[in-house]
């Protein structure tokens, strides 16, 4: 009888277990050829391996599936973990019978793997280079269209100073004639039209000419009061790089949106973990939002709770790969996510910065985002405020970024090395007298750009 139970709790426990991390699943998923996965682990692995098949059946699916986190399989599995007893030591007693055929057989499948997915990634950077010449020939046509126009304008000012400047020098000379050879008549007739014409109906000049309607050497016209700009130009070539940064301004929003339609098939089911929030921390029971109480509330006392930083961190952890979440922050006035390595100090007050193993975003309560650089933070500058943010963790390149996720305008992006399990982390913020009463919320549909 014993031996009976032992063999069904033996089955009963690998029914729990993620066939790559051998552990109980965490946010399980099922492919569509019905094998189960954490789904961290899945996507980690398709990462690596960046071809989409199933790690047991070898299926390949020729788009990567859209996963949805099996909530009855993840809820039993819960139940387990609470009441799973030790593990024995398993034993080694039992000799494993190697088939050399099958081996073989799965190298060859493996080789097959690679070469597709190496065929795959060449086709990616052929597209990649064609796309950055097409956009970096239109900016360098762009740039000299506008250099030209530049020049062309300038050139024409120019002409236009130096047809006014002869006419005063013609004009003069007359006048220098005339009063050599005793001409008291200064033609005031004349007088009137030339100064007409070149502070009159031509459009405005940089020359400004007095002159008078009477004749005679003692009310001639006062050339003192002649004068002209040298620098008529001025500011020309710099309202055309300004026009230049609003076209590249526009080009970078579109390449940001197409960038982040392709971040979102690296989407996770992210869920918050009560045991590392905060006191004043109140998480819901779906583990998808979290609010800031402003009081405390009583609560198991562990070494992963925060004990005087209002954070709580996401249960996921991620060593390798390509993750990406959104979270509705709304009309919110105040907040902070990120992502945190797992052995950062939960305990005391601590600056939030990458020398300290948080980088974050944050709303700041009057008003202003920022990155929390190190060793000072860096204001961000948004044309419209998020209501949705989206965060792509790119472990192997060491990458944290963030995203208006309504729009798909780029924020912010963090570049470090990273050697630590990072967890995603969240801070509602106080709640500012019931001004950001709302919570952060862990979004579970995700906006089309």
């Amino acid at each position: 009888m014993a031996s009976t139970i032992s063999t069904i709790s033996l089955v009963s426990e690998r029914h729990f277990l993620c066939p790559l991390c051998k552990d109980i699943f965490s946010s399980p998923v099922t492919t569509p050829c019905g094998h189960s996965f954490c789904q961290a682990c899945l996507c980690g692995y398709w990462t690596r391996h960046r071809s989409d098949y199933c790690p047991l059946c070898k299926r390949l699916f020729h788009s990567r599936p859209d996963l949805s986190v099996n909530r009855i399989l993840a809820d039993v599995c819960d139940n387990y973990r609470k009441t799973r007893p030790e593990s024995p030591e398993e034993s080694h007693d039992t000799p494993q019978v190697v088939d050399i055929d099958q081996m073989i057989q799965e190298r060859l499948k493996k080789v097959d793997r690679l070469r597709h997915s190496l065929q795959l990634l060449k086709n990616s950077c052929v597209r990649e280079v064609r796309e950055s010449q097409k956009v970096f020939s239109a900016l360098v046509d762009s740039m000299e269209k506008s250099h030209k126009a530049v020049v062309t304008a300038i050139e024409e000012r120019q002409g236009e100073e130096e047809r006014v400047v002869e006419k005063l020098v013609k004009e003069l000379e007359q006048e220098i004639q005339q009063l050599r050879n005793g001409d008291t008549d200064l033609g005031p007739c004349h007088s009137q039209q030339s100064h007409d014409e070149l502070c009159g109906g031509g459009g405005q000049k940089s020359v400004a000419v007095s002159t008078t309607s009477t004749t005679g050497y003692s009310e001639r016209r006062d050339w003192s009061k002649v004068s002209m700009e040298t620098d008529p130009c001025m500011g020309v070539t710099r309202r055309a790089v300004s026009d230049l940064m609003d076209m590249v301004k526009g080009e970078l929003r579109r390449l940001s949106r197409a960038e982040l339609k392709k971040i979102q098939k690296y989407t996770v089911d992210i869920s918050l973990s009560p045991k590392t929030a905060h006191a004043f921390l109140s998480v819901s029971d779906d583990r998808k939002q979290v609010r800031h109480t402003d009081k405390h509330q009583e609560v198991p006392d562990n070494p992963k709770r925060f004990d005087r930083v209002a954070n709580v961190l996401g249960r996921e952890s991620f060593s390798s790969g390509r993750f990406y979440w959104e979270v509705e922050v709304g009309e919110k006035i105040e907040w902070n996510l990120g992502v945190a390595r797992q052995s950062i100090n939960r305990k005391g007050k601590f600056t939030v910065s990458p020398a300290n193993g948080f980088w974050t975003l944050s709303l700041k309560s009057g008003g202003q985002y920022v990155a929390n650089t190190s060793p000072i933070v860096t204001p961000v500058g948004l044309e419209q405020k998020p209501r949705k943010v989206g965060v792509f963790l790119d472990y192997v390149e060491g990458r944290v970024s963030f995203y208006c996720a309504e729009t798909g305008v780029h924020i912010h992006t963090f570049t470090d090395s990273f050697t630590d399990r990072l967890h995603p982390l969240f801070s509602p913020g106080r709640q500012h007298g019931g001004r950001n009463i709302a919570p952060l919320i862990i979004s579970t549909s995700f906006c089309s750009i």
